[in-house]
This record gives structure tokens, C-alpha cells and sequence, in this order.
């Protein structure tokens, strides 16, 4: 005997990405870095740094319209530049792009 039932919705899955726990670069007061805050763990430095940026650009201290992270695959870069997106607010866009999706010298 088949039993019918009625079909529930969920509603809409949440997209979860591998950065989607970052919420800002876990960031005191005066700058410094919390050991575990915001969906970042480590890269001390790099997230006071960082920091320094956000601070720039908030006061219109910094002339451009990106930031370029470089470095050795795996080391956080794109966890940073989200974490500092998510720091400049809602209207800031993230696009994240490797070396290889770049064609010309003017973008």
C-alpha cells in the first residue's frame, strides 16, 4: 500500500561557501587582533595590516579602487579580502579572481 503525503517546503537553502563563516577581521578597539574572533583564526599580522587598510579606506586616506593580495596558495588571502569586505559594509562588492582571469593591463 503507497502512502501520499504532502510535500513540505523548507524554504530557501542558505549558499555556504568555504569563506561564508567570516563575519570581519576579528579586530579589538585599537586595532589588534583577538586569537579567535569573527570566523578568523590566526594570520595575526596579516589581519592588523589589514585592519590599517580598512582604516584607510573608511577615512579616505587611500587612493584607488582595489587592494592586490599576493601570495603562496593556501595562505589566506582570500579569507582577508573578505574579511576586509565584510568590514567596509554591505554596498562594498568582493570578486574574487586568480592571476590566470587576467587578460589585459588595464582593468
Amino acid at each position: 500500500m503507497s502512502i501520499i503525503e504532502e510535500a513540505k517546503t523548507l524554504g530557501l537553502p542558505k549558499r555556504i561557501g568555504s569563506h561564508s563563516h567570516i563575519r570581519g577581521l576579528g579586530l579589538d578597539e585599537k586595532g589588534e587582533p583577538r586569537k579567535i574572533a569573527d570566523g578568523m583564526v590566526g594570520q595575526e599580522e596579516a589581519r592588523k595590516a589589514a585592519g590599517i587598510v580598512v582604516s584607510m579606506i573608511k577615512e579616505g586616506k587611500m587612493a584607488g579602487r582595489g587592494v592586490l593580495l599576493v601570495g603562496p596558495t593556501g595562505t589566506g588571502k582570500t579569507a582577508i579580502a573578505v574579511a576586509i569586505a565584510r568590514e567596509l559594509g554591505e554596498d562594498t562588492p568582493f570578486v574574487e579572481m586568480s592571476g590566470s582571469e587576467i587578460y589585459s593591463t588595464v582593468l
